[in-house]
């Protein structure tokens, strides 16, 4: 009997491993995401938490939040779209591509200048300093941080002929900057402090804040991954890690625990 026992044992661990890798490799235990760039480097070391957490494997896709958005218009099969505002996910409620009670702030962004040189204590200053500096901002159509850049550059030089370059995202204007194409870059202050470079912060009420919102995709493939996330994201424990990557709370008192 005892080789019986030991044979339905061997049995019911080798059925267990089998459940197990086809568990982890089922298509229902992933969820995609689509990011705005200025996220990317918070999202990914939150997936590998979350990840471990669920066994739910986040398959991430980086873009600009306009370009992201027109994805989805046309029936990308992302399942979160976190934006860098709330303006593109409230269309896709409009459009009748989500749901507006899954429409969840996530965080608050906020606007840094980068540059190189003697230490400054402002915007004002390096550009005062700096007639034919060559500045690179996102594009202000496609990325609210452009659009917060450019706020600012109209506060300070409404009738400037000053050369700008524009990225596609945050992370374009900080890769135009980084290989030296240009002086000084406007991006996103989680992008600065990943980076060793100097930076100052743009006073904030130059533009209008940056609440960076996300939408479950009305015909997401896998909703409760995407409703998971959201809960995780917008965890008590998250939300107040969120100023170790430059960014502000939803709101006070945001979310609850994370459980299994």
């Amino acid at each position: 009997m005892k080789w019986k026992n030991g044979v339905y044992g061997l049995l019911t661990c080798f059925l267990l491993l089998c459940i197990g890798s086809a568990q982890a490799a089922s298509p229902q235990n992933t969820v995609h995401i689509a990011v705005a760039a200025n996220f990317a480097q918070p999202l990914k070391a939150l997936a590998a938490e979350f990840q471990n957490k669920t066994n739910i494997k986040p398959v991430i896709t980086v873009g600009s939040s306009g370009a992201l958005y027109a994805q989805i218009i046309h029936g990308a099969p992302f399942d979160v779209f976190l934006s860098a505002d709330t303006v593109r996910p409230e269309a896709l409620v409009k459009n009748g591509k989500a749901d507006g009670q899954n429409l969840k702030p996530y965080a608050r962004g906020k606007l840094a200048f980068v540059y190189r040189g003697a230490p400054i204590s402002s915007v004002a200053h390096f550009l005062e300093q700096n007639e034919k500096a060559v500045v690179a901002l996102a594009n202000p159509r496609l990325a609210p941080y452009g659009s917060a850049a450019q706020s600012v550059i109209i506060q300070l030089e409404p009738d400037s002929n000053r050369r700008f370059v524009k990225g596609q995202n945050v992370l374009q204007a900080m890769q135009y900057f980084q290989t030296e194409h240009v002086d000084a870059a406007f991006v996103s202050l989680s992008l600065a402090m990943q980076s060793e470079v100097n930076y100052v912060i743009p006073p904030a009420h130059w533009y209008a804040p940056i609440v960076q919102s996300m939408v479950i995709v009305k015909r997401a493939e896998h909703p409760y991954a995407a409703r998971r996330f959201m809960q995780y994201l917008l965890s008590k424990d998250v939300q107040s890690r969120l100023k170790n990557w430059g960014y502000g709370a939803a709101k006070k008192q945001q979310g609850g625990s994370f459980g299994r």
